[in-house]
This record gives C-alpha cells, structure tokens and sequence, in this order.
C-alpha cells in the first residue's frame, strides 16, 4: 500500500479565574458547494439535521485530508500552503463513508467497517483517485483510532437488556478502557484509561512492553466522561480529547484537548468550539506531527479548519466557555395523545424490530430506476442502502421525510406494491411512502399511535436534569432538529443511540454511538416519556 506522507505521578488540572479567549486562527476556509475549494453541505430543514464534511485527519508529512462525503471525495491540503487549491481526492464507487483516518500513516475509510484506501492513478495519467484495498486488515491501533470518535460496530443487544435490568439500581464502576495508539512521537502506544466522577488517569506503556512509563492524571470541577488520548507528537508531548459533563450543571459541558509535558504535566488546553449552530462531524479534531490542534468547523453556509491557540492551565479541569443555549424557535403545540404506561423492555424490543427487519425489496418498493432525484438536493429519493438492492434482503426499516409507518404495517405495505423510503427532505412528505423519519420512529418506539415531532416532544417528556442518569428508551431530542432514542451507555462513556437518518444510518434506522458532551454542545436534551416505568 502506498504511503500518504511524503516522505511520575504529578496531579493535573484546568481552571481559570478569569478566562482569556483563545485567538483561534483560520487556516482553511472552504465554501458550501461542489468545487476545489468547497464542500458539500446539506442544509438543515425541520425534523432533520444539516450534513456536512464529516472527517478531519492528518498526514506525517501534515497533510490536511478532509473527508467531503457528501461529493463523494476527499480533499488533501498542504498545510504550508492552505491558501492554494486542495487536491482533489475522489472516493472509491459506491463507497458510503461516514469517517476517515490516517493510522501508521496510511488512509483508511470507515463504512460499516474499516476500508484501506491507496492512490491510484487515472487514465489520464496525472488525475488521482482513492482505490480500496482487496483483502485489506485493520489492527487494534486501526480500530481504537476509528473508536475513539465512535466509528465501531454497536453493541450486543443483550447489554441492552442487561442495561434495563440493572439500571433501576445504583450503576456499575465503569472498567478501565484499553486504547492503543499509533503515536508520531513514541510509536505505538497502550494506554488504559481509568476515570470515575471528576478524576481519570491514563496510564501509558509501549507496545512491546508490559511496564508503564507514564502517568497522565486529570482532575475536574465536573464529572469527567469519555477521555481519548489522541496522539504523542514528535517532541514527546502526549494529547488528549477530556470530555466534561457535570451532573448538576449540564450548561458547563465542554469538550477539551488537553496538552502534556513529555513528563506528564498539563501545559495547555484547548477549549473546542462547539454550539448548537455547529453542523454535525465524525471527527472534528486532528493532531499535527508539530502539535497543532486543528478543529473541523462546519455550518450551513461553510466549513473551516482551525488552529486552536489554548490557553494555560489552572488548578482543575474546567469549560472555560459555557456553552451557547439552544435558540429553538417556536415550539409544537402539546399534543392531546394516549399515554399508555409502557415498559423500558417493551419500548427497546420495539425500537430493536426497526433496526433488525430482514424484508426483500421487491420492484415495486425499490421504484424506478435510477429513480426520481430531489429537489434542491443532489441526490436520490432513495436511501443509500438501498441503491442497487432490487431484488436482495436487506435490514432495517428505511428513512421517510415525514413518514410514521408502524412496525406491523411496513411488510403488509411492502406486500401491497408500496414504494419504501424518500430521503428528499427538502420536498413536503409523502404520504403514500413506507418508512419512518426520526420522530416518527421514535414515536412508534413510545407506543404512540400520531406522529409527534421533535417540537412537540417536550410536551409529552420531561428533562432528566443528570445525563448520566440517562436509562434505554429515553432520548436525546434537539426541538426543530432530529431526535435519538438512547440505548446505553458504552464502556468508554460514550451514548449509544438509535436513530433514524438520512445520512447518518445511510438512510435507515440504525445505532450510532456518540460522544454525549458533543450532543449536549450542539444543543441535544435528555428526555424521558412520560409514559415510561420510571
């Protein structure tokens, strides 16, 4: 495969007094649109999230590579030369690429598994493209680098159920998470991540060696949650991504990188600059060789890639810039529904049915083909996983804009000659399409017999005030935006969610797992229905 580059124990701590905002520096500005220097951006509409460029990662040589899904390429970009047009870097056919990494500095994809990706040239003999790599293998660093932004296979379902039954009493001590990290500075690196309310400490050793050779240990004014050690650069200084979440002051969630000596102090954090307007990315930070922290910035109109300038550390970790509140627009009218007292365990098996459908795509419910395009959208009306499945079983209940089809009645549709699913969400829903949008879904999952939106949610839910108080079934809902419905949380404090999208699911119901602090930045509440056992 070719190469994408050219060529002890001391107590930490973060607070400030009186913050001083980082100078963040813009280094790479990239328009919303299909050219050299854009990108392509899916605006935001009701019930439905906005899409945009979904990773950023770093070469060794510092390559900016930059993950465009949504034009189906990759842009590299020299970071000695921001300014000059990137290089353009199209995907291999019918890839669905939700995440991009470079690890031992080679590029791999992420779609539904690691994908090795290398260069090939084009017939035109000077054009490149991105092939991907026959019978290609991902290792544990691989796999940890794609983990630590959530790109992994979900979960067992039975931990699901194991989560019902023994969420009514007081939580389990959450194990030490093994990571293992390519690092530019000290090679590969094991590092074992213990963390428990408001301390953690990552105990790091060499690949070849059973011996740790470093203590990094953390300590907050919050509950700390997930905690990622992102790279080592090459003057020994190790970086970590420290999530915080505190249980009675949710409004001070913020995500940190935090910087260390080669000799495990704190000398620098940066505060990543997450709002409810941010548009949604997989990987939104990237370590340079050098130790620049760069930062995926996207919104509707752009995306841009920044230079966080950090700040000096204080006494303990703390958010230095609370976060934005949520500017919600007008909320739905409460609806007048049937709450009918329903079990965690029933709405879980419920949500399950949704993901795990096996159903035969029949040619009246694949339609036409290529089929009808959307408005105002460069794409089909079909969902992505369905494109060339004429004719095959796949999973899961499909995406459609404004639709609420129940479990029960999706096979008898598909039995009747109906089409199934439409991710045109720029289109007025309609109604004769078999599927379930986000609120839809999670309607169905409540047991609720209307369509209630993510507007109307707050009507029938009420706030769970601790996050982490969080249990299956209840949700995570942006009013006006997109709503998940919460499974359980992961060994490395991450949320495992499941949802209905057009973009994240490729179109589907499906599980997804997240950072929380992330959800809760970008203006996300944890609910609970009203309707539940407790």
């Amino acid at each position: 495969m070719r190469s994408f580059g050219s060529h002890i124990l001391i107590a930490a701590a973060l607070a400030v007094a009186s913050p001083v905002f980082a100078k963040d520096t813009t280094i790479i500005e990239l328009r919303s649109g299909d050219g050299g220097r854009s990108v392509g951006i899916i605006s935001a509409s009701e019930e439905v999230e906005a899409s945009g460029p979904a990773a950023i990662t770093v070469g060794d040589d510092g390559t900016i590579y930059i993950l465009d899904q949504n034009n189906g390429r990759v842009l590299a970009i020299d970071a000695e030369r921001s300014q000059a047009e990137p290089e353009i870097l199209p995907l291999p056919e019918n890839a669905t690429p939700e995440d991009l990494a470079v690890v031992h500095n080679e590029l791999y994809l992420w779609s539904d598994g690691v994908v090795p990706l290398e260069r090939s040239t084009e017939a035109d003999g000077r054009s490149q493209t991105l092939r991907a790599v026959d019978g290609g293998d991902a290792d544990d660093y691989t796999r940890s680098v794609f983990a630590s932004m959530g790109s992994v296979p979900p979960g067992p379902l039975n931990s699901i159920v194991y989560e019902i039954g023994r969420s009514t009493s007081r939580p389990a001590p959450r194990p030490p998470v093994i990571q293992y990290v390519p690092s530019r500075g000290l090679g590969d690196i094991v590092a074992e991540v213990s963390a428990a309310n408001d301390k953690a400490e990552i105990l790091l050793r060499r690949s070849s060696s059973e011996e740790n050779f470093l203590s990094l240990p953390l300590t907050a004014e919050g509950r700390i949650g997930t905690v990622e050690l992102l790279d080592i650069d090459t003057t020994g200084r190790p970086y970590a991504l420290v999530e915080l979440v505190p249980a009675d002051q949710p409004e001070r969630t913020g995500m940190l990188v935090v910087r260390f000596t080669p000799n495990g102090v704190i000398d620098r954090v940066y505060d990543l600059p997450i709002d409810p307007g941010t548009v949604f990315s997989r990987r939104f930070v990237a370590i340079g060789p050098r130790g620049d922290v760069l930062y995926l910035k996207s919104q509707e109109s752009r995306a841009q890639v920044l230079r966080l300038d950090g700040r000096d550390p204080g006494r303990k970790l703390a958010v230095a810039r609370p976060a934005k509140p949520l500017v919600a627009g007008k909320p739905g009218k409460t609806p007048k529904v049937a709450i009918v007292p329903k079990s965690r365990s029933d709405v879980i098996e419920r949500a399950i049915g949704f993901e795990t459908l096996n159903w035969l795509v029949t040619s009246t419910a694949y339609g036409k083909d290529p089929g009808p395009g959307c408005i105002n959208m460069n794409r089909l009306r079909r969902p992505i996983y369905l494109i060339g499945k004429r004719g095959q079983t796949v999973k899961g209940v499909p995406y459609c804009w404004g639709c609420k089809t129940r479990l029960e009645d999706f096979m008898d549709g598909v039995e009747k000659g109906q089409t199934a699913g439409n991710v045109c969400t720029k289109s007025a829903p309609q109604t004769n399409i078999l599927g379930v949008d986000c609120s839809g879904f999670v309607s169905d999952a409540w047991g609720l017999k209307m369509h209630v939106s993510t507007r109307a949610i707050p009507g029938i839910t009420k706030r769970v005030s601790d996050p982490w108080s969080m249990r299956p079934g209840d949700a995570l809902n942006k009013p006006g935006s997109h709503v998940l419905l919460f499974m359980r949380f992961t060994d490395d404090r991450k949320v495992e969610v499941m949802e209905a999208s057009p973009n994240a699911c490729k179109g589907r119901v499906c599980r997804n797992t997240y950072s929380l602090g992330s959800l809760l930045m970008r203006g996300y509440q944890p609910v609970r229905f009203k309707g539940l056992d407790g």
